[in-house]
């Protein structure tokens, strides 16, 4: 028995050290879920972001109303809603089950491509509120400047780390002498709800919290 005595410290002091590397060793960074695209048109250009989810891609339908991708993924819209400003891309599933996709809730991170950078960024923030206009939630940013235009099309994504919502829009308000900053975006379950031949309908209840104002659609255009 004396002779495992060693061994079983030694064991233990590989366990104790593993545990300690493992608790300094910062998390690996999520899987990337937007892809940026250019987009011409009607003698202009545009910039935009498109979600990646489950073999395709989903963005806002005013990101590829009347233009065709030059960069980026080659994708074209397979189904759309053009009052909810969501787009179906190819590759997606228009009729999956909207009950498998996980309603926003809680710490979420967007993330997209601002504007003319061909660099992905994440923010953080709170879902804050259901819109008044259905499907649409807000998203109280803990970013101190506000969303950019390019960010639109980009994804949404849970504490869990799953692609939960597409960015739409984005807006700002005064709350307790501060301005905050909002993105305004769709779930992917009610998106897959209203294809499928479910209209959107406005929350029963309201938070009582203060709404921002009406998105601001970031314009992404410019002439050629």
């Amino acid at each position: 028995m004396r002779l495992l005595i060693p061994v079983a410290l030694a064991g233990a002091a590989l366990v104790f050290t593993a545990a300690l590397w493992s608790r300094n060793t910062p998390p690996a960074p999520p899987t990337a879920c937007a892809e940026r695209v250019f987009l011409t048109g009607d003698n202009a250009f545009s910039w935009g972001s498109v979600t990646r989810w489950r073999g395709g891609h989903l963005t806002a339908f005013h990101v590829i109303d009347g233009a065709t991708i030059r960069t980026g993924p080659p994708v074209t819209a397979i189904a759309s809603l053009q009052a909810t400003d969501f787009t179906f891309l190819t590759g997606s599933d228009p009729h999956a089950d909207p009950a498998s996709v996980p309603v926003p809730a809680g710490k979420v991170t967007l993330e997209g491509f601002p504007a003319r950078s061909t660099t992905r960024e994440r923010l953080t923030g709170d879902i804050y509120a259901p819109d008044t206009v259905p499907p649409g939630v807000w998203v109280l940013l803990d970013h101190p400047e506000p969303l950019v235009g390019g960010f639109s099309g980009g994804c949404v994504r849970d504490a869990q780390g799953r692609v939960v919502a597409v960015i739409m829009g984005a807006s700002t308000m005064t709350l307790d002498g501060t301005p905050r900053h909002f993105a305004r975006v769709i779930p992917i379950r009610a998106a897959l709800a209203e294809i499928q031949g479910t209209p959107p309908a406005a929350p029963l209840a309201f938070t009582g919290k203060p709404l921002p104002p009406a998105p601001r659609w970031p314009d992404t255009r410019g002439d050629e």
